[in-house]
């Protein structure tokens, strides 16, 4: 797929290849003069400002494809959130670490279990291409759900959980769970470095006492911090101003609850974006369920809620990453997915933004029965979804204009991610220029297979119509 100028990779797809994938880290040394030459290029190419604190971006504008390919990282596990320098542009990409990894101070082979129950992960280092340049090691971190780079006097700092609490292993390689940190910490990206938890290489801050499950996101354009924690039961976003923060001033600017079941999510201006979804299988076949969700951080409101339709090609497709990254062009929403048996990684970013204000959630198209009616101008069925709302926008009228309506008609089907839970009425509109009694009101029916359905005994003849009927998705 060719790629926009808006892609700050673009600009470097002539570097030459540093470090192949797979190949053994003692020749990333050898390759670091050439990495520090592209990071220069790179960081003289973008931009010092910021979207203002209230645009966001454009989730109905079409992606690009980051690299035109899928990634192998360094391990063959998901790739859990990626972070992109915002001096040098370089990404970083956390994963767990691999199944039968041995580290250069361990005497034995890990597996994979272990690995993801001790919370022990591999960060990796890109070059614009996509070869691996660098890996580093943390061990007894968490899972990777968040990460953040702050570049401060030529080195990139990683931000992510800390402090895992060992989960104990039931002996069922099938069951074990994953451990999750419970503090943020802040490390300094080291090639070949093993850190583990407690290191004094690591500055450890403690936002949200007792909580687990805390992951950060950065926004250094802002100058702010994020944490999404679950305490009691209960997750949350915090954002707090990143200067305070660092000093271990804990006082949030903002705190509301966090909605949905979470993959990854990042904070960027007044917004959070969040993404959730799972991989491909026989209960969810394409298009699979990806949705982004888009928080207002100074009301704690939902703003949107639109279903992610990037790269349905893949064959395997699990929703991973989201985060935000300067390009010549300005900033760019990016988000991935995992692939491929040995879970590579594709990546797709977004430039355009509204300003957010108005009506900038678009009318979506719907295929109608036909056979079973017409309809045409401005009146051709349409949807269109905000948050939960979904709202619909019709007007029907039989094949033959003639016949009478039948209770019970099937107009349409809605695309399967817009299926109820329940069925959910609506009441709708009737021309007035046929011999019924009565309102010019009909009852309308989405049932939980998405069939939208007109009820009414009445025999009318001419059309029906919705033009502010809306149930919840």
């Amino acid at each position: 797929m060719p790629l926009s100028r808006r892609t700050l990779l673009t600009a470097m797809a002539a570097t030459p290849v540093l470090a192949p994938v797979g190949a053994a880290h003692a020749a990333v040394p050898a390759a670091a003069p050439a990495a520090a030459a592209v990071a220069v290029a790179v960081a003289e190419s973008l931009p010092p400002g910021s979207l203002p604190a209230g645009h966001r971006f454009d989730l109905k504008a079409e992606p690009v494809d980051l690299y035109g390919k899928e990634l192998l990282l360094d391990q063959t596990k998901v790739h859990q959130q990626v972070a992109f320098d915002p001096v040098t542009g370089l990404a970083y990409a956390v994963q767990l670490i691999s199944h039968n990894r041995q580290l250069t101070n361990e005497t034995a082979r890990v597996s994979g279990e272990d690995r993801n129950r001790l919370g022990d992960l591999c960060v990796n280092q890109l070059a614009p291409d996509g070869t691996v340049l660098a890996v580093m090691y943390l061990r007894r971190f968490g899972h990777g759900g968040g990460l953040g780079v702050e570049h401060v006097d030529g080195t990139p700092w990683l931000w992510l959980e800390t402090d895992a609490d060992p989960v104990p292993s039931d002996g069922n390689p099938d069951t074990d769970e994953f451990a999750y940190g419970k503090h943020i910490g802040r490390v300094a990206f080291t090639p070949d470095a093993v850190v583990d938890a407690g290191s004094g290489l690591v500055e450890v801050f403690d936002p949200v006492p007792g909580a687990t499950h805390i992951t950060p996101s950065l926004d250094v354009d802002h100058g702010r911090i994020a944490v999404r924690h679950v305490s009691s039961g209960v997750a949350e976003y915090r954002v707090y101003d990143l200067a305070a923060f660092k000093r271990c001033d804990f006082t949030p600017q903002r705190s509301f609850p966090a909605k949905y079941r979470t993959q990854s999510w990042c904070l960027y201006g007044n917004l959070v974006y969040q993404n959730e979804g799972s991989a491909y299988s026989a209960t969810n076949p394409s298009p699979g369920n990806s949705w982004w969700n888009v928080y207002d951080v100074t009301t704690g409101e939902v703003v949107e809620r639109t279903f992610n339709t990037t790269a349905l090609h893949l064959a395997h497709r699990e929703t991973e990453a989201i985060t935000v990254r300067r390009t010549p062009a300005g900033p760019q929403l990016v988000f991935g997915f995992a692939t491929q048996e040995k879970r590579h990684m594709a990546l797709y970013g977004i430039t355009s933004t509204t300003d957010g204000t108005g009506d900038h959630v678009p009318w979506t198209p719907l295929e109608w029965d036909k056979t079973l009616c017409t309809a045409s101008g401005s009146y051709l069925p349409q949807y269109r979804q905000t948050g939960n709302r979904v709202d619909l926008h019709l007007r029907v009228t039989r094949v033959d204009p003639k016949a009478p309506w039948t209770s019970g008609d099937t107009i349409l089907t809605l695309p399967s991610h817009l299926h109820p839970s329940r069925t959910q009425g609506m009441v709708g509109q009737t021309t007035g220029s046929g011999s019924i009694t009565g309102p010019l009101t009909v009852r309308w029916e989405v049932t939980s297979d998405g069939a939208l359905r007109v009820f009414d005994e009445r025999q009318i003849v001419g059309w029906i119509g919705l033009d502010a009927g809306y149930f919840t998705s």
